[in-house]
């Protein structure tokens, strides 16, 4: 199971992202992501290594909208816990009260949830804070950077499954996987995160670049240099978001030279993926290397 090993404000990633660049990224991503689902065959086609078809990714990314949206306007969260088994739950009970099959109606569904979503955040200021699943705290602009993360993951999802080109921006991919790092962060697995004491600068080809420091489950995001640094991964954002929500194996991303360690100990890098995950966001892992 995973648990909350830190109190109050979740993350930051040094003031990377803006709230204007996460809902100009949503807004662009929400679009590709109803288009797909608008000219899908069949949106009973399974997603290969999910228990999800086309219709559950769809209705799942209309629900999105909707909840984020409430969040803003201070609604109840859903998802009180995060263990991995509870979230699946409640997922299934909220695709369940949707039972429209239609890949038109599908479309329109996700275009009304994103709507209400930008709607709600336009009038935001970039420090807002918003309660988020689990009773995590976070910054407005990585709620709607997690929303953005979601249409691009169940946007790959879908794509795989009906067989259609989803080509991901790596610009919107920092969004999404900032976004869910930031809210990553105050989930760590015991299992790997116990005992863990290592440091890490992450630099994106897209030129970001922050640095993370672990200590026996608890967790710091902050600038590079903030911190004696035993690795620096350099890596594609595209390719960190897909490993770090289980749709691509590390081991691909580093044989095709996606991913690189330097530092005095760059083994590390093998490990720092296994401390986060996205308990909550991005519906059920798919078993990585969809792709067929």
């Amino acid at each position: 199971m995973l648990v909350t090993r830190t109190e109050g404000r979740a993350g930051h990633m040094g003031g990377m992202t803006t709230l204007h660049e996460a809902r100009t990224a949503l807004s662009a991503v929400a679009a590709r992501t109803a288009d797909l689902i608008g000219a899908s065959p069949d949106t009973a086609a399974a997603i290969p290594g999910s228990p999800w078809t086309v219709r559950e990714a769809a209705v799942h990314l209309a629900v999105i909208g909707v909840r984020y949206a409430g969040m803003v306007h201070g609604e109840p969260i859903q998802y009180p816990p995060l263990a991995p088994e509870d979230c699946a739950r409640r997922d299934d009970e909220l695709n369940a009260d949707i039972a429209e099959r239609r890949p038109s109606e599908l479309a329109a569904l996700v275009r009304d949830g994103t709507k209400r979503l930008l709607a709600a955040t336009a009038s935001c200021e970039d420090a807002r804070d918003v309660l988020f699943d689990g009773g995590v705290v976070l910054p407005i602009r990585h709620l709607v950077g997690i929303a953005v993360a979601e249409h691009l993951l169940h946007g790959y999802d879908m794509a795989v499954a009906t067989r259609r080109p989803w080509r991901i921006d790596p610009d919107h991919a920092v969004q999404g996987f900032l976004a869910c790092r930031a809210r990553d962060g105050r989930c760590l697995d015991p299992l790997t995160g116990d005992g863990h004491a290592a440091s890490y600068v992450v630099e994106l080809t897209t030129g970001q670049r922050y640095a993370v420091g672990l200590a026996d489950g608890e967790h710091r995001i902050d600038e590079p240099g903030s911190l004696t640094v035993g690795c620096t991964v350099t890596a594609d954002p595209v390719a960190l978001l897909l490993v770090g929500a289980h749709r691509l194996s590390r081991w691909t991303g580093i044989a095709l030279g996606l991913f690189r360690a330097d530092g005095t100990r760059p083994e590390l890098m093998l490990s720092l993926d296994d401390l986060f995950r996205f308990p909550g966001v991005c519906g059920p892992h798919p078993t990585q290397e969809v792709v067929r």
